[in-house]
């Protein structure tokens, strides 16, 4: 199922995406502890988006995925 990330993914999911990336990319994470880190980036995703911590992750993981399939040029952006 990852290898089709993106190819059925609507534009504006793929919008929600990039959106939670994002909030994922700035937020403040814990430098020493790569688990904690990560813990704490989707925490702090589901408290900007509104989100659920599972669906936070989901959209992060989904993104991450999505990004991969187009560096193997599986899906096109």
């Amino acid at each position: 199922m990852p290898e089709i990330r993106g190819k059925q993914a609507t534009e504006d999911i793929k919008e929600e995406w990039k959106r939670a990336y994002h909030f994922y990319v700035e937020a403040p994470g814990v430098p020493h502890n790569k688990k904690l880190d990560r813990t704490e980036r989707i925490n702090y995703v589901a408290d900007k988006m509104n989100l659920t911590r599972k669906q936070a992750k989901r959209r992060v993981k989904n993104f991450e995925a999505w990004q991969r399939n187009i560096k193997k040029g599986l899906v096109t952006p």
